[in-house]
Formats: C-alpha cells, sequence, structure tokens
C-alpha cells in the first residue's frame, strides 16, 4: 500500500484542537515553540485547555492565558529568562487563581510523561520529596517503595490529545528532524494521542534517509511553517527576537495593571488580523526575520 502524505494547512491541524482539550506543547523556554499554531489556537478563541507546556514554557503560555484559552495549566516555569522573567498574564492568574496550576518541578513533569507514555498509572521519583509540592498538588503520593522502603513520590499519568511541537525539518510522511536540541519533544509526542508538528521546512524522504537516526518521531500532521517559532529560536535556524519578546511584554505587563491599551495592539497587529501565518510574517517584516539568521 502506497504511503500516505501527511502534510496539511493550518487550518486542517487546528481543526484538530477542540475545547477542553488535554494540549501538549514543545520546546523549552526561548527556543522551538510552534507560534503558527499557538496564535491559531488564539484567533479562534478555543477555551478551557488543559495545556502541559513542555518541562519550562514560555510566553507561549502567557499568551494563550492573555487570550483565555486555558483552564488548567502543568509546567515548572512561565517566561523568557532574562528578557521577561516571569509571565505577565500567567503571573496575575496565577495569583489570582482564575486557572487550575497542576503544580511541578521539571523532574515531577517529566515523571508525568514518562507514565503516560509508558501507559503505566503512575511514575516513581525521588524529586518533590520534602517540600511542599504534594501537598500543593494532590495528585501526587507519597508511598514507600517495596524492595527499600524508601520515601518517594508518586507522579501520576495524564491523558494528553494533541501534541503541538516545531522542528526543523520532516519528510511527506511525518519523519520529523531536529537540527540541534530536541527538549522534552520526543517523550511529549510519545504521551500524546496525536502529534501535530510544524516544521521549517518539508524535505524529500532520501534527506532523511541520510542520517535516519536522527528521526526522532512521526508526526500525525505536518505543516509548513517557516519561521514558525517567531519569535522564539529555532535551532539550526535563527534566534530569538528580543526586541518582539520585550513589546509583548510591555504590553501585557500593562495589560494586568489596567491599561490594555497597548495589548489590544498587539493582539490586533499580530493574533487577530493575520489570517494565517504567512500573513503573521508580513507584519513581522522581511528585514527583521531575516536578521536573525546573522548568529
Amino acid at each position: 500500500m502506497d504511503r500516505q502524505s501527511v502534510i496539511t494547512d493550518e487550518a486542517t491541524a487546528l481543526a484538530q484542537i477542540r475545547d477542553g482539550m488535554t494540549v501538549a506543547l514543545g520546546g523549552f523556554i526561548t527556543a522551538q515553540h510552534s507560534m503558527a499554531l499557538i496564535r491559531g489556537i488564539a484567533k479562534r478563541g478555543i477555551k478551557g485547555l488543559r495545556v502541559v507546556a513542555g518541562l519550562s514554557s514560555a510566553l507561549e503560555v502567557d499568551l494563550l492565558i492573555g487570550c483565555g484559552c486555558v483552564q488548567r495549566l502543568a509546567t515548572a516555569y512561565v517566561g523568557a529568562e532574562a528578557t521577561v522573567p516571569i509571565g505577565p498574564f500567567f503571573k496575575k492568574a496565577a495569583e489570582d487563581q482564575t486557572i487550575d496550576l497542576w503544580e511541578c518541578d521539571e523532574i515531577i513533569l517529566m515523571a508525568m510523561l514518562q507514565a503516560t507514555a509508558a501507559g503505566i498509572p503512575f511514575f516513581p521519583v525521588r524529586g518533590g520529596m520534602g517540600t511542599d509540592l504534594p501537598h500543593l498538588n494532590k495528585d501526587l503520593k507519597e508511598f514507600r517503595d517495596p524492595i527499600h522502603n524508601d520515601p518517594l513520590l508518586a507522579v501520576p499519568a495524564m491523558k494528553i490529545d494533541v501534541a503541538v511541537t516545531h522542528a526543523y525539518c520532516a519528510d511527506p510522511y511525518g519523519n520529523v528532524q531536529y537540527a540541534g536540541n530536541t527538549f522534552a519533544d520526543g517523550l511529549i509526542h510519545r504521551a500524546a494521542e496525536k502529534t501535530i508538528t510544524t516544521v521549517e521546512k518539508v524535505v524529500p524522504t532520501a534527506y532523511i534517509r541520510r542520517d535516519p537516526f536522527k528521526t526522532l518521531y512521526t508526526a500525525d500532521f505536518i505543516v509548513r511553517s517557516p519561521f514558525g517559532a517567531h519569535p522564539y529560536s529555532c535551532h539550526g535556524e535563527y534566534i530569538e527576537d528580543d526586541e518582539h519578546l520585550k513589546g509583548y511584554a510591555n504590553a501585557a505587563n500593562l495589560a494586568t495593571k489596567g491599561d490594555d491599551s497597548a495589548w489590544k495592539v498587539y493582539r490586533n497587529q499580530f493574533i487577530d488580523t493575520p489570517e494565517d501565518h504567512m500573513d503573521y510574517l508580513e507584519q513581522i517584516g522581511v528585514k527583521k526575520l531575516f536578521s536573525l539568521n546573522e548568529f
């Protein structure tokens, strides 16, 4: 039987994500988030999402919170390091308790993904023991292991409907390769029911076969999205756009303090008005985009 191409467009990919789903997002802090689809989720007003955001997430989660898409969040961090130490919308939502936080650190989040990917009810870890995490997150259970009687933490599996990742390239049949760090994307893929991956380029299968061991996973949907991680970096292609991130952070900060004028301008220009990712790139501009190739 002939293999079928899994290349699709943004609209078809986004149709896989519906209100109330649990969505796992790939990438790590300032690198490789599928922003082409993140903005699509926000533009379509998808609500009640339970978001599992990598191991440590960036302002892609903050943006979804600011657009009212997130009901529950599992992540160890939301921010852009020195550029934006903590996401403004995330900070306010956490303080106001307008989203449900699944409290964890990176070890606990990794353990949850491991349990889910393996199809087992929980994964044992030592991380988190002796902290308030088991008291803040009632899903975490302290127990004694039956071999050595050591204290451990049982981290439960979590059903994940869709993984949304961004990578360097894929072939038409969904074989995905990264040009640098893969973060937890492979594990996120294994834990999810299906995976949507945006890629910088679609390449011939012969390219993938040159180094098949670089193939991390096979996605269910591939969306060609050059500069699809902007304003974040994509390893092997471009660095993050600090100027854009600072502009976002300023608008979001003001909005959390009661002045949403700059946020309305940002949202209109970069989320609501562009029909698709290519329209978004036109808003950013060719000179800015190609300046990010200069390492």
